[in-house]
Formats: C-alpha cells, sequence, structure tokens
C-alpha cells in the first residue's frame, strides 16, 4: 500500500490550535503509546472537521491509492451517512501514519460499509414511487444527536480497547463541541450515559446477578473506570450547555435616539434675569460631566458620571448613571458672575472655580425641574 508524506499539514486558521495544537504529523510512528496517539489524533480532527470534511479525507484516500469505483460512490453519499473515524484514518494513512495489518482491515472494512451504504441507498431511490420528504429542523437535530452519540460509542469502544484504562486522552468534549450539537438536544445524549453509568453501578455493588455475569469479563478497576468515562461524558455534556451560553450573542439592543431618551426630562429654557439660555436635555445623554444651574434656589450644580458607568443618562425625570458623591451642588452669592466664569472656563479651570466658591457642598438628587438650566456638558 502506498503512502505519501508529501502533504501539506492543514491549517483551521482558529486561534484554539493554540490550546489543541497543529495537525497531527507521522515522521515518527508511535509504537508505544500508539493507542493514546491515535486518540489524540482523532479528537484534534474532531475538534476543527466534520462529516464533510472525513468523506473529503476518505475521496482523496481512495484517489490515491487508485480505488476509483469506490472514490465515487464514496463521493457522493450523504454526508450524514460518513463515520468520522474512517475519514481520519484515511487522512492519517495520507500524512505518512503506516497502519498495522489489523488497523488496515478495519479501514479496508469500513469503507465497504461506506460502499454498501451507498448501494443500499441507491436501491432504495430505485424502489421508492414518491419523493422523499424534506427533513424538518427537529430532523436534522436528531441526526446531530444521532450522529455524535456513533461518535462517542466509537470513543468509548477505543477506551474499551485499550484495556479500560482511564486517561486523559478521551475528551467527550472535543467530540460533542466539534459537532456542535444543539444544546436543548444535549439531554439525549446524557440521559443514555446515566443509565449506562446506573448498569456500571450495579454491576460493581453485585445485587444485579444478570448485570454481574454480563460484566464479568471486566475487573473491578475496569468497571470503575467504565464508571469514569460514563460521568466524563455526562460532566462534559453539562460543561458543553454552559460554554454554549457563554458563546451565545446577546441580542442587539436597537439604539434609542439622545432626544427619546429626554423627551420627559424637565428644564428651564430660558432665565431672563442672567440671560441665560439652556442647551437641549439631550445634551446630557451619554455625557462623563456637566454643569447645570437652578434658577430658583441659586444653586450651581456639578454632575459627574460614576467611575464604572463612565456617562449618565437620563430615563424619565431623571438622571441615572451619575456618581452621588462626586455630584455636587452649592449655593451662589452672585451668581451671575460665577454663572458667566463657568461658561467661559474648560474643564480643569470650571473644577477650579467650584472648589473655591466658600458655600456648603450638598448632595444632589438627579431630577430635572422647571427651574433647571443646562450650562454645558462633556
Amino acid at each position: 500500500m502506498k503512502v505519501t508524506t508529501t502533504l501539506k499539514p492543514l491549517n483551521p486558521r482558529s486561534p484554539d490550535t493554540k490550546y489543541v495544537g497543529l495537525e497531527p504529523t507521522w515522521r515518527n510512528q508511535p509504537t508505544e503509546g500508539r493507542i493514546s496517539a491515535l486518540s489524540n489524533a482523532f479528537g484534534w480532527y474532531n475538534y476543527f472537521y466534520g462529516k464533510k470534511e472525513a468523506k473529503d479525507f476518505a475521496v482523496a484516500y481512495l484517489d490515491y491509492h487508485e480505488k476509483t469505483r469506490e472514490a465515487r460512490q464514496v463521493r457522493t453519499l450523504p454526508d450524514s451517512q460518513m463515520r468520522l473515524t474512517t475519514g481520519w484514518l484515511c487522512r492519517m494513512s495520507m500524512m505518512g501514519l503506516q497502519l498495522s495489518d489489523h488497523e488496515q482491515i478495519q479501514l479496508d472494512n469500513l469503507i465497504s460499509e461506506l460502499v454498501a451504504i451507498k448501494q443500499e441507498i441507491q436501491a432504495e431511490a430505485q424502489a421508492a414511487d414518491d419523493e422523499p420528504a424534506r427533513p424538518n429542523i427537529q430532523d436534522r437535530l436528531r441526526e446531530k444527536v444521532s450522529e455524535c452519540s456513533a461518535e462517542l460509542e466509537a470513543m468509548f469502544d477505543e477506551f474499551m480497547l485499550a484495556g479500560a484504562k482511564m486517561s486523559a486522552d478521551f475528551k467527550p468534549i472535543m467530540v460533542i463541541r466539534g459537532m456542535n450539537v444543539a444544546p436543548q438536544m444535549i439531554s439525549v445524549i446524557s440521559h443514555h450515559w446515566k443509565a449506562r453509568l446506573e448498569e456500571f453501578e450495579q454491576a460493581i455493588e453485585g445485587k444485579d446477578s444478570q448485570l454481574v455475569e454480563a460484566y464479568n469479563f471486566l475487573t473491578k478497576i475496569q468497571l470503575r473506570n467504565c464508571i469514569k468515562f460514563c460521568e466524563a461524558v455526562i460532566n462534559d455534556c453539562g460543561a458543553y450547555v454552559q460554554i454554549k451560553k457563554v458563546e451565545r450573542k446577546p441580542r442587539k439592543v436597537k439604539a434609542v435616539p439622545p432626544e427619546k431618551r429626554a423627551a420627559k426630562f424637565k428644564i428651564q429654557a430660558e432665565f431672563a434675569e442672567l440671560k441665560l439660555k439652556s442647551l437641549p436635555a439631550a445634551s446630557l445623554v451619554d455625557k462623563a460631566e456637566a454643569w447645570l444651574y437652578d434658577t430658583k434656589k441659586r444653586k450651581l450644580i456639578h454632575l459627574v458620571a460614576d467611575s464604572h458607568t463612565q456617562a449618565f443618562t437620563i430615563k424619565n425625570n431623571s438622571i441615572i448613571g451619575f456618581s452621588t458623591v462626586e455630584t455636587q451642588q452649592k449655593t451662589l452669592r452672585k451668581p451671575g458672575d460665577v454663572v458667566r466664569a463657568v461658561q467661559a472656563a474648560g474643564k480643569p479651570a470650571a473644577r477650579k472655580l467650584f472648589k473655591e466658591i466658600k458655600a456648603t457642598e450638598t448632595a444632589w438628587n438627579g431630577r430635572g425641574t422647571e427651574n433647571l438650566i443646562i450650562l454645558k456638558s462633556w
């Protein structure tokens, strides 16, 4: 059987390669720890690729080995009928992995199964009188779950072939994430493994004679490892749901114009006595600092945004998001001079001027009134 190592390694162009590495290459053939090496490779492909790529790998393998008829059959096979393990083994062989006799026989059998499935589909299509109904979204979700369940079963088979030795090489979440199962369908997978977990627990307790007999080929240590495997699948199902919640994009909130947000905020448009004209209430929206003047109480108000929100806005007739500590007001003895000076000053100068006013600082409630003039805002 011909083997090539001239193919370029795949580049998924994903930041996750920083954590899970690049495509495995086989310059040095794995002898010791072979099962672990192959499991890691399966996990890598499961993480980045799916059924479509697995089928492409299988077709490339068959084309390379001049199995034209089989390649044509697999190429036209629906992606949903493709078994990931077959595609990964084909790709690994093309990348230089020298398959053992047992592995080569297993791969040949898997390819034969794909050809048989294609032939069966063709026979059913010829026999069908009516065009099959188009699957709905629920059918697709169930199909995805079924595919994922099959891959987890294949992982469990590999685990059993390795002597039921639990290790970090078996990562169910990589299979689940790689297949992008809908979170609302994860319970189907977890329920199956919970039932299997209960069987192993009863077998190790020895209370059910039928289960004890069914699993008598396993030692107690191996049974405990089977329990750990089931628990890993169940825990990873729960973790996957939480990951999907975090990854879910937040709903885009429609932006509300400042004029609409400030429509109910009360201000005094003009104050003839000091020849003042107020800025519109909308000028306070999404700002971090502002100067206001209460014409009735002769109060100069320094409005400052809270350090967490870093901007205040308006809701009905109240300003929200301002600092209740830094926002202060002072009563003016000569309001005309001070107000004009604040209007003419920049940020630092206005703050210094306010600090020098000899009056008691008091808190402001953040509510608009018919006596409120907006002098400046930034």
